[in-house]
């Protein structure tokens, strides 16, 4: 529907109610807040200087968003996620992208199963050693973009064709898409054993 204003132009009437808010909304960024754990950022105010805004705020003053970015801290682990996800989104179970990217975590909690939807998940430039975690993640169905070079784990031999094993749902992997080849590639040797373990 739209309406005629004075100078008889027209303007839309229609506004987005909270879910297409959440949706397409910018994300909720918390980065570079020095922070060492996920409670340090339960009380921290949403930057908005890269993308030039924040999110709204819903009627519970929880943020419609289903983007949230905690890069670039000092966080050493997933422990808590759950909790500031709970605290600081509208709809959790929507949040679609999580940017772990550039802190010093050493796992992959299973806190991060916790949320289904998750289509994006950046853990770039952190301290994951153990290729073993990475099945974790096996239980996000809908997850399509991973990154985690920059991980000590990035120099056991055959680890892209590891995490495209176990992973058959990607699309993206470290900024790189996957392509027909690397699929038809055979597991690497003692894949079966590994994730059997």
């Amino acid at each position: 529907m739209a309406t005629v204003n004075r100078a008889g132009h027209g303007r839309s009437a229609y506004r987005r109610d909270e879910r297409e808010e959440m949706q397409v909304g910018p994300p909720m960024d918390l980065s570079f807040k020095k922070a060492t754990n996920m409670a340090d950022l339960s009380s921290q105010r949403a930057r908005s200087v890269r993308i030039g805004k924040i999110p709204a705020h819903s009627l519970n003053q929880r943020f419609l968003t289903s983007s949230l970015w905690l890069c670039n801290n000092s966080l050493t682990s997933m422990n808590g996620l759950e909790n500031l996800v709970n605290k600081l989104l509208e709809e959790p179970n929507s949040l679609a992208w999580l940017d772990l990217s550039f802190n010093n975590i050493v796992e992959i909690d299973d806190e991060i199963t916790k949320f289904p939807n998750l289509k994006i998940l950046y853990i770039h430039g952190n301290s994951i050693s153990n290729l073993n975690s990475l099945l974790k993640l096996r239980r996000l169905c809908k997850l399509r973009n991973l990154t985690i070079h920059g991980n000590p784990i990035e120099s056991i031999p055959s680890y892209r064709s590891f995490v495209l094993c176990a992973l058959p749902q990607l699309i993206n992997l470290d900024f790189a898409p996957v392509v027909a080849a690397e699929r038809k590639k055979a597991p690497p040797a003692g894949f079966f054993k590994m994730i059997n373990a």
